[in-house]
């Protein structure tokens, strides 16, 4: 675990569990960079490495798509996979194999997972995963996070041939683009829903960002 003297920028980090916590003033930002579940039970997992959400003022941001049931059908499926979750997606692929219900085959394992501090006082997170190796690309997803009071910066570097990348970030139904100064010229903004519970699902937007042919894309946020 690591912190900084200042409440306020603050880095706790607990590597058992796979999520690093990032608070810089008003942004709290909580990371998955660990194992999707243990190897012996992963039928709850999601193919959500890589991913992450973003709190502003006490108020939940960007989210990733959450569970409302455990039927094994198609609403299952897409909420298990990795383009309901705000990470990476290359080659129409999940980065974990799932299926039916509760079912994993081939998965992503987390990797070079560091984090620090700026002298300037910027947060940062590196990690990766190999969970696109599988594919003809032999894709490595790797991501930096850069956290600051005033913004975000996310760094995506895709190692390999991917034929196609999609960067996406899920917003709270109650968010704006506007809200987390989103660079709409450099995405798309598509339907998507929220499932905050068993059964229930909730309209919002998903902010779609391309590689566009790059292996490096660079999203960026900033807020008053």
């Amino acid at each position: 675990m690591a912190a900084l003297p200042d409440a306020g920028y603050a880095i706790v980090a607990l590597p058992d569990s796979g999520y690093v916590r990032l608070q810089a003033g008003p942004a709290v930002l909580i990371a998955d960079v660990g194992a999707i579940g243990p190897d012996y039970l992963p039928g709850h997992a999601h193919a959500d490495t890589l991913a992450f959400e973003l709190s502003l003022r006490g108020q939940r941001a960007i989210v990733n798509s959450g569970t409302s049931t455990y039927e094994a059908d198609a609403m299952r499926l897409r909420q298990r996979g990795t383009a309901a979750h705000n990470t990476v997606v290359v080659d129409d692929a999940d980065s974990s194999e799932v299926w039916s219900s509760f079912r994993v085959a081939r998965r992503a394992r987390p990797m070079n997972v560091e984090w620090g501090t700026e002298p300037d006082g910027t947060l940062w997170l590196r990690a990766a995963h190999d969970g696109y190796l599988r594919l003809p690309g032999r894709v490595v997803h790797r991501r930096e996070w850069r956290l600051t009071a005033q913004g975000l910066r996310i760094v995506d570097r895709l190692e390999g041939r991917p034929r196609s990348a999609q960067a996406r970030f899920h917003l709270h139904p109650t968010v704006d683009p506007a809200d987390v100064g989103a660079d709409l010229a450099a995405m798309r903004v598509e339907p998507s829903t929220w499932h905050p519970q068993f059964g229930i699902e909730v309209g919002n937007r998903v902010l779609v960002a391309d590689f566009a042919g790059r292996n490096t894309l660079e999203t960026t946020f900033r807020w008053p």
